[in-house]
């Protein structure tokens, strides 16, 4: 992609764009926590935090985004406190306990990443290897020494991209029963040495 550009962040006229894509990769593992698919979408909106993604350009118009952990909290801050603002307690508390199954966090000396997602009209044009070396890029600035990431076992293009960007799996993981809640068993994790 030509004139494409990875930064840190989004403006708040960009957020409903990154929301959808974020929901459109990650809405099947997400939506059980809420009562329906708007809902779920509307939390997410108000949840992407900035400071937490690298967002992928095209001609100005964002095709993409890498979310990161940063201070125990990712590109979309799920936790309770955040949760309350937008549901009931009820809903809170359903949504925490949840999404706590698929709860991640920083790993000393690792940037840990919380998810990519790309337009489908960018995909397969090097949206996602832009934004991986965006993301060893970061891990280099602050000092980390690897990315980290998991990738689901039903998803075979991304992890195809991820060992072709250099990552190898470290480790592999199970929801065993909850399989059918969350629409995914099995994932691998997988990590890129970055040189400083």
């Amino acid at each position: 992609m030509e004139d494409m550009t990875v930064g840190e962040g989004f403006s708040e006229a960009e957020r409903g764009h990154v929301a959808a894509l974020y929901w459109e990769a990650f809405g099947r593992k997400l939506r059980p926590a809420f009562t329906d698919e708007p809902t779920g979408l509307a939390v997410v909106r108000a949840a992407l935090r900035s400071d937490r993604l690298l967002v992928a350009r095209q001609s100005g118009r964002v095709v993409g985004a890498c979310g990161f952990y940063q201070a125990g909290v990712g590109a979309a801050d799920l936790r309770w406190s955040p949760l309350r603002e937008s549901l009931s307690t009820l809903a809170a508390l359903r949504a925490t306990l949840v999404l706590s199954v698929l709860a991640r966090s920083d790993r000393p000396g690792a940037l840990v990443l919380d998810g990519i997602c790309v337009d489908h009209a960018a995909r397969g044009r090097g949206t996602g290897t832009a934004l991986l070396s965006a993301a060893a890029d970061k891990a280099r600035r602050t000092g980390a020494s690897r990315v980290r990431l998991s990738v689901v076992d039903d998803n075979p293009r991304a992890r195809a991209l991820y060992e072709r960007r250099g990552f190898t799996p470290t480790g592999r993981g199970t929801l065993g029963p909850l399989s059918s809640v969350y629409g995914f068993d099995g994932y691998t994790t997988m990590e890129l040495e970055v040189r400083r």
